[in-house]
C-alpha cells in the first residue's frame, strides 16, 4: 500500500512539472527575458529585455494577433536611455505601472499610465506617499486601485499605499506574516485583494528566491506565507508572479546563473494547478 502511494506522489509531482512550459519561446522567452504581464484581454504584453545582466533593462511589447503572438517590440512608452523594469497592468486594463531608474542617487522610482479614449497618458510619476529616496519597485494594483510594491530598507520589504478620491495614502507596510528580516519582494496583489504571491529568500526554500503565497483577512492581515513548492520552485531564482486573467493561467520568471550569465525566461502553468482554494483553507494568521 505504501509503494502505490508513493508512487502516486511521485506521478503527480511529474505531472505538474510537465505542466509547467516556456512561454512563447519563439518571439518572447529567449533566455534574456523576465517580468511579463498580460493585460486583460489577453491581447496585448508587456515585459523585460535584460540581455543577459542588469546593465541594460528595456520594456518591450507584444500584440496577439489571429491567436498568435507576434515578434516583440520596445513598448510603446519605453525610455532606452535608462533602465525601465516590471511593467504590470490594472486588473481593469485602464493602468500601467513600471519603474524607471533615472539616476542611482534617486534609486528605482514607480511611474503609472492612464488610458483614455484615444491613447495612453505619458508616464507620471507616482506621489511621494509611495516614491521615495529609496528604490520603490514592482508595483501591482487591485481592482480598488490600491498598490502594493516593494520598497528596498535595510531588506526589500511589501508595502501598501490605498486609494481614495483624495489621491493614494502614505504607503505602510504589510501587516502580518509576510515582511520579515530576508528580502521580500515582488507583490503580485489579486484583483479582489484577498491574495497575495511575492517572493522570498528567506529560510526553509528550495532556491536563491521562492515563490509563496499569503491570503488576507477580513482585519487586513495577512496569513503566514506558504511556499509554493518544488514543482515551482527550484534551487534557482523564480520571480516576477502574475496571473494573466483572460486564460487563467499563472506566470513567473527564473534565473539561472551560468558563467557570470543570467539565464531569464519567463514560465506558465495552468492556475488551478496552484490549488487556490485549499492553500486557503491551511493558512495561519499570526497573532496580532
Amino acid at each position: 500500500m505504501f509503494r502505490i502511494l508513493f508512487l502516486a506522489y511521485l506521478l503527480t509531482g511529474s505531472q505538474l512539472h510537465a505542466q509547467i512550459k516556456i512561454f512563447e519561446p519563439q518571439h518572447i522567452s529567449d533566455n534574456r527575458s523576465f517580468g511579463i504581464s498580460i493585460a486583460p484581454e489577453g491581447n496585448q504584453l508587456l515585459f523585460v529585455k535584460a540581455y543577459g545582466g542588469r546593465d541594460s533593462l528595456h520594456l518591450f511589447e507584444s500584440r496577439r494577433i489571429n491567436g498568435k503572438w507576434k515578434k516583440a517590440q520596445k513598448a510603446f512608452f519605453a525610455n532606452t536611455n535608462v533602465n525601465q523594469i516590471d511593467p504590470t497592468f490594472s486588473p481593469n486594463g485602464k493602468h500601467i505601472l513600471f519603474d524607471s531608474l533615472l539616476t542611482e542617487e534617486r534609486g528605482y522610482d514607480v511611474y503609472m499610465l492612464t488610458k483614455t479614449a484615444e491613447s495612453w497618458t505619458k508616464p507620471k510619476l507616482l506621489p511621494k506617499t509611495i516614491n521615495t529616496a529609496k528604490h520603490e519597485f514592482y508595483a501591482t494594483m487591485a481592482l480598488n486601485g490600491n498598490i502594493y510594491f516593494t520598497r528596498r530598507n535595510e531588506s526589500n520589504d511589501i508595502y501598501v499605499s490605498k486609494w481614495s478620491n483624495e489621491g493614494y495614502s502614505k504607503a505602510e507596510v504589510l501587516k502580518g506574516g509576510i515582511n520579515t528580516k530576508f528580502s521580500d519582494s515582488n507583490p503580485y496583489i489579486s484583483a479582489n485583494e484577498d491574495f497575495l504571491i511575492f517572493i522570498s529568500n528567506r529560510d526553509g526554500g528550495y532556491g536563491n528566491t521562492d515563490l509563496y503565497i499569503s491570503f488576507k483577512n477580513k482585519d487586513d492581515f495577512w496569513s503566514t506565507p506558504q511556499n509554493l513548492g518544488d514543482f515551482i520552485n527550484t534551487k534557482a531564482s523564480e520571480f516576477c508572479p502574475t496571473i494573466a486573467l483572460k486564460t487563467k493561467r499563472f506566470l513567473f520568471s527564473r534565473t539561472i546563473i551560468q558563467n557570470e550569465i543570467r539565464i531569464e525566461n519567463i514560465y506558465e502553468l495552468p492556475l488551478r494547478k496552484l490549488q487556490l482554494k485549499k492553500k486557503r483553507k491551511q493558512a495561519i494568521w499570526p497573532k496580532q
